[in-house]
């Protein structure tokens, strides 16, 4: 098996984890969105930790440098993991999942402000299309309910927000990418800690177990995956791959869940992830025109 496959399944696996992450999510429900927040940025610090005493290859940076920016970073990493906790409880996992995913729009933006990215033609017209993805899934009708829009809110935060750490992690010049996942995840628990207090949790076995896989397997593994298959292919390759996990997301919710999207819902869908693959393919050429 040649360095290209290993990194297409690595990605492709990490696309599968990712996509049963809402799942799990939903399954911890007794918990909560408060509670789980802290937890999962808590297992998946110490996680992402013991991996780096094992692989000594992935080691962690000290925090020597652009400390506020540092901690601006951690913090905003809490709070999208929040507003999409949230945005799963109230809403249908398809519309959390899609909604997390307008980060493409916001990504665009955030990079014409704070790397002075030029924005093409290519590019205005997909941002005018996941616009409109985002329109139909958030459709006016459901605004009228207290749940949908506190969902709807709550899933549109994590998308800016998501954005907005994309765009940061691009500035960091003395940290790799496994060093900036420990310590946006580690900067994150003091934030996410007053959640506890909120909504006091009683733990059962099952709750526990769920936690643990919510840390681990669903957000620690899939980045390790992400690290290790993204260093053996093409970057474009693996951006279309890991849109996967709102497939994988969709269809477990349907299976699991009886969750059958709606048609708006699915026509917002198409949209984003069109506007999202123009943006990324639209990047990588540039990239490629740089280098030649």
């Amino acid at each position: 098996m040649n360095k290209e496959t290993v990194g297409l399944i690595e990605v492709f696996f990490a696309s599968l984890l990712f996509g049963l992450l809402p799942i799990v999510v939903r399954f911890g429900g007794n918990l909560g969105p408060y509670n789980l927040s802290f937890f999962r940025v808590l297992v998946a610090t110490i996680c992402i930790f013991i991996f780096t005493i094992f692989f000594r290859k992935y080691s962690i940076k000290p925090l020597k440098f652009e400390k506020r920016k540092m901690i601006l970073f951690g913090a905003i990493h809490g709070f999208i993991i929040l507003g999409y906790f949230l945005a799963i409880q109230f809403l249908t996992i398809a519309s959390a999942v899609l909604l997390l995913y307008s980060s493409s729009i916001w990504i665009v933006i955030f990079s014409y402000f704070i790397l002075k990215e030029k924005i093409s033609k290519r590019t205005i017209f997909a941002l005018i299309i996941a616009f409109l993805g985002v329109i139909f899934i958030v459709s006016p009708q459901n605004l009228f309910l207290r749940e949908s829009l506190i969902g709807s809110l709550a899933g549109l935060g994590a998308g800016i927000g998501m954005g907005l750490v994309y765009t940061l992690s691009k500035t960091f010049k003395k940290y790799d990418k496994v060093s900036l996942t420990f310590w946006q995840n580690l900067i994150a628990i003091p934030f996410v800690l007053p959640l506890l207090f909120i909504d006091f949790p009683k733990f059962s076995l099952f709750d526990t177990g769920i936690i643990i896989l919510l840390g681990s397997v669903f957000t620690a593994i899939p980045f390790i995956l992400i690290f290790s298959g993204f260093g053996k292919i093409n970057a474009q390759k693996g951006s279309i791959i890991i849109m996967l996990d709102i497939v994988f997301s969709v269809i477990f919710a349907w299976i699991i869940f009886k969750e059958v999207p709606t048609f708006l819902a699915v026509v917002g869908g198409i949209l984003i992830m069109v506007a999202t693959y123009i943006i990324t393919t639209n990047k990588q050429k540039k990239k490629t025109s740089m280098k030649l």
